[in-house]
């Protein structure tokens, strides 16, 4: 059997108290030393991880964003669709007021009640005549 076998089969001193000796220390830092490298990431994991969390995160700010002009949009939308709505009632009620009073009968009417007047007889029509001008 060799050396290193035996050393494996060898079971650690162990104390009550539960530390070792600084020789068993010096004699397995090499081999916890190696258990280090072997369970430490390569070199540049950090920072690939670092670049995904940075990419995700990105990503949903991004989302969000772009969510949020829909939301916004969409309430624009309601708003301008509302506003059209009242000035669409206000002018089919603008087109029947101005219906109403292009009557020739409630022109009449407002004529002779609130102004005033009264039809004209065809004796008191008098005729204006425009003479030409002298030529020079």
């Amino acid at each position: 059997m060799t050396e290193r076998a035996r050393r494996r089969k060898q079971k650690p001193a162990s104390f009550p108290h539960g530390h070792k000796r600084s020789a068993d220390r010096a004699t397995n830092a090499g081999s916890v030393e190696r258990v280090r490298d072997r369970m430490r990431a390569p070199a540049g994991t950090s920072f690939l991880l670092f670049l995904c969390v940075a990419v995700l995160v990105a990503m949903g700010i991004v989302r969000i964003q772009s969510t949020t002009a829909v939301l916004e949009a969409g309430g624009d939308i309601t708003k301008l669709s509302e506003q059209q709505a009242s000035l669409l009632e206000e002018k089919r009620r603008l087109s029947a007021e101005r219906a109403y009073l292009r009557n020739p009968q409630q022109v009449q009417a407002v004529a002779r009640d609130e102004l005033g007047m009264v039809p004209v007889s065809p004796e008191l029509v008098q005729k204006i005549r425009v003479r030409e001008a002298p030529t020079p």
